[in-house]
């Protein structure tokens, strides 16, 4: 007897119900399969850093993401951002086990890691935030030193990474001249202070979570910062003048994991970690260099005006400084770094990318 139309509706019900429970129950197995790895991620500053939010919002889900395509391992975050260190203490943090992947501050740490200091030592030459960054991915590859390095603190390098694609003076008095700012006190935070004690201002030790109330209280007369800074921490409240003057891009950042940690992964999620950093680096970048543009808007919003300096003292800036960075790749080669052979290499990219390189670093 053939199955009546109501007979085969019940039948092909009964085969839909089926496969729908069948991949429910792959589903689920395949849920069940995945093993949860518990992470503790850390930076001494809140998400309303760049660095961090980006991290945050693309670093974190990105790896899951990728994870469960495959489905066997998830990670289970506990994000200590602005708690459980301050800024410069995230190294620290990191290589003592207190987090287990860090956004470390390398600008803090020139003493440590001396050749994460390159494009502080070579101003006015970068604008790309994101070619400066994958410069510095490429220099650790070519220099096995400068990645190897971190193995002395007990961390693996994933990565570099950077959030300031120009720097600029924001000050509480106009400047429009390199004179203008001899006998001048200026916050900063690392290296980029000798830019200013250079031609004769002072350079005052800070942090960007400190930039605003030293300036607005007299501690100094100014900042160096940069735009996405200004919107995220109302910095021209405090220094209502923004000199635009294409001090150029920096490299401050590194994520980098405690080593112990990460040997303890399985390959596959180091291989997705590494691939997701050199992303994150990309795209940190991007949105560093929309924010930058947007913080000249923000400034204004601030009360704050944009002054633009002149080329021609940009150069004589430029020209007016020592050549830090040669004193720094020779300090770097006694300490047995390949210092004035990074310094090279990182010049020549610089000038195959046409920067707008305003001293030949290397050169003179």
């Amino acid at each position: 007897m053939k199955p009546t139309g109501n007979s085969r509706n019940r039948l092909w019900s009964k085969a839909a119900a089926a496969g729908l429970a069948a991949a429910l129950a792959s589903a689920s197995t395949a849920a069940l399969a995945a093993k949860d790895i518990k992470l503790t991620v850390l930076s001494g500053y809140a998400p309303n850093a760049a660095w961090v939010r980006v991290f945050k919002e693309y670093w974190m889900p990105e790896v899951n993401r990728r994870l469960a395509e495959k489905g066997a391992y998830n990670i289970v975050y506990t994000e200590a951002f602005g708690t459980v260190v301050k800024p410069r203490g995230e190294l620290d943090g990191v290589q003592q086990g207190l987090g287990d992947i860090g956004l470390v501050v390398t600008a803090f740490h020139a003493d440590k890691f001396p050749l994460e200091s390159i494009s502080f030592v070579t101003p006015f030459v970068s604008t790309d935030a994101a070619l400066n960054a994958r410069t510095y991915d490429a220099l650790a590859a070519k220099f096995p030193k400068w990645r190897d390095n971190w193995d002395r603190y007990n961390m693996v390098l994933l990565g570099y990474m950077g959030s300031v694609p120009n720097y600029a003076v924001l000050s509480r008095a106009p400047i429009k001249t390199i004179d203008d700012l001899k006998g001048k006190k200026i916050a900063g935070a690392g290296l980029n202070l000798r830019w200013v004690e250079g031609i004769g201002a002072t350079g005052v030790p800070s942090a960007l979570t400190k930039f605003y109330s030293d300036t607005k209280s007299g501690v100094s007369d100014g900042m160096l910062a940069w735009g996405d800074a200004v919107g995220a921490f109302k910095l021209c409240e405090a220094g209502p003048y923004f000199l635009k003057l294409s001090m150029g891009a920096v490299t401050s950042f590194a994520v980098a994991a405690n080593k112990r940690t990460w040997n303890g992964l399985p390959d596959e999620v180091r291989t997705v970690m590494k691939d997701v950093t050199a992303r994150y680096r990309d795209e940190l970048a991007r949105q560093a260099t929309a924010g930058d543009s947007k913080g000249l808007d923000a400034c204004k919003a601030q009360g704050g005006t944009i002054v633009e300096m002149s080329d021609g003292e940009r150069q004589r800036w430029a020209a007016a400084l020592p050549n830090i960075a040669k004193e720094w790749a020779d300090d770097a080669d006694k300490r047995g770094f390949p210092g004035n052979e990074a310094l090279k290499a990182y010049m020549d990219i610089m000038r195959d990318n046409k920067q707008p390189i305003a001293r030949h670093w290397d050169r003179k």
